[in-house]
């Protein structure tokens, strides 16, 4: 899976820092740094996967799609608990298209704690009482650009996912391709 991030300039996004516990067995994890960009976010998918499960197909990247607007930032660091420590980078993406959600590019230490993440979030409610839930793909990579025309071309053997919210519009698509 890729990720193509059409983004409106290359100048520096903001960047924030982030203060987690810090972990007595590794005391590096005291600070964490976050940033914010805005744009346009199209997936990709390899057309010619196989429906098996395959470790290849998992990274140390993973990408969580349409994170409600009423869960801010804060809420999600929470949201990601003691997992926080395991997050090497986050990138928040407010998608210019969509005011009601957000998406995040979430880097981690290693493939261990990529899956960690993914089995104890992927398919978990933000909130107990909304309907909402946590939607995680892996990413192979992640490519920034400024040209709309480069950004909504699928590189060649891929086809473009939707960000769609919803589960069930979301995990069709997944399972047609």
């Amino acid at each position: 899976m890729e990720a193509l991030f059409q983004g409106e300039d290359k100048s520096p996004h903001t960047t924030n820092t982030i203060n987690t516990k810090k972990s007595q067995s590794n005391p590096n994890t005291a600070v964490s740094k976050y940033s914010e960009r805005r744009g346009v976010t199209h997936l990709f998918r390899s057309i010619a996967h196989s429906s098996l499960p395959n470790p290849s197909s998992k990274s140390t990247t993973i990408f969580v799609i349409a994170v409600p607007n009423y869960f801010s930032f804060d809420d999600f660091i929470r949201f990601c608990g003691s997992r926080i420590d395991h997050i090497t980078e986050l990138v928040f993406i407010r998608n210019d298209g969509m005011d009601d959600r957000y998406s995040v590019i979430i880097r981690l230490m290693n493939q261990v704690t990529s899956d960690g993440f993914y089995c104890s979030l992927n398919g978990k409610k933000f909130s107990p009482g909304e309907a909402e839930v946590c939607h995680i793909l892996f990413l192979h990579s992640v490519d920034y650009t400024e040209s709309a025309e480069i950004a909504g071309t699928p590189p060649d053997g891929s086809a473009e996912l939707p960000t769609c919210p919803m589960h069930a519009c979301l995990a069709t698509y997944i399972k047609a391709i």
